[in-house]
């Protein structure tokens, strides 16, 4: 038994303990969610776990056709983008540091978010989780627009929480530990406090890509050019300039949408789309 065979066999152990009609699949379309979907119906040939996704209206459009096609249900939003909007505010910086400068815009001075604006830790030195000085310098000034990083909860967190409360189902999610600093703390065994089931919390880059070698698992072309793939152009991405990619990846409607949605935080962090498309294949 090679290596591959070895862990989708200890996967399927994972899946073996769970009661299957007791779960859903969270289903977003991207490489992670798609693995798991492929497990589930190719390789263990489940039908009792059902597919589920979310339409929050920013999706790549070769993602919202896998939603579509693969899923058994797909839930909409109580709320449309431009309303979180107006309600309260758009992603900028990151997640973490979106919440404290949302919680100081709305009025919090408690000890924790003041320590996080500032920079200054418990024993009162500097401390790296803390927002940028640039963020810090806009939010002091009152120069920042309204930010939050609530644009997530309420287009996909929300649904899939009042479906869970409908169908008695718990999530299945496919994120992975060794994606982000937080995500390494947070996902580290197969199921969260809120008993949601996480089976590959530990899966590499490096074996993820060697069972989709293997087995011939359709990826979206997207992936080609990004390495994540969530809402069209949100400014998380911006880092690792996957935000700018994708404005060229997406049609001249949706860029507009996009850029109109996020034009307040791609102001604050210089994102500038191109005139002209890029003609990438996809």
């Amino acid at each position: 038994m090679n290596e591959v065979e070895y862990y989708l066999e200890d996967l399927k152990s994972r899946f073996s303990g769970i009661d299957k009609t007791k779960y859903y699949l969270s289903y977003s379309g991207g490489k992670d969610s798609h693995f798991l979907y492929w497990f589930i119906k190719e390789y263990l040939h489940d039908k009792e776990i059902e597919i589920v996704s979310v339409n929050t209206f920013m999706e790549h459009q070769e993602i919202r056709e896998c939603m579509y096609k693969n899923s058994n249900v797909v839930l909409l939003p109580k709320m449309k983008p431009f309303e979180i909007k107006e309600k309260y505010g758009i992603p900028c910086f990151s997640k973490s540091q979106d919440d404290f400068i949302n919680r100081y815009q709305n009025g919090s001075r408690s000890k924790s978010t003041l320590q996080r604006i500032h920079g200054n830790g418990e024993d009162g030195n500097w401390t790296r989780f803390k927002i940028n000085n640039k963020a810090k310098r806009l939010l002091l000034s009152g120069e920042l627009h309204k930010v939050s990083p609530n644009c997530c909860k309420y287009l996909k967190k929300e649904p899939f929480k009042d479906y869970e409360k409908s169908s008695g189902r718990k999530a299945i999610i496919g994120v992975r530990g060794g994606e982000s600093i937080l995500r390494k703390s947070k996902y580290t065994s197969r199921f969260t406090k809120d008993k949601k089931f996480t089976p590959l919390h530990d899966l590499t880059d490096e074996m993820m890509d060697k069972i989709y070698a293997k087995y011939n698992i359709p990826i979206p072309k997207v992936y080609k050019y990004i390495t994540r793939t969530g809402c069209m152009g949100c400014p998380y991405g911006s880092w690792k300039k996957d935000t700018q990619k994708e404005l060229e990846l997406i049609s001249e409607n949706q860029r507009k949408f996009v850029e109109n949605y996020f034009k307040e935080s791609y102001e604050v962090l210089g994102i500038i789309s191109n005139d002209i498309q890029l003609k990438f294949d996809l």
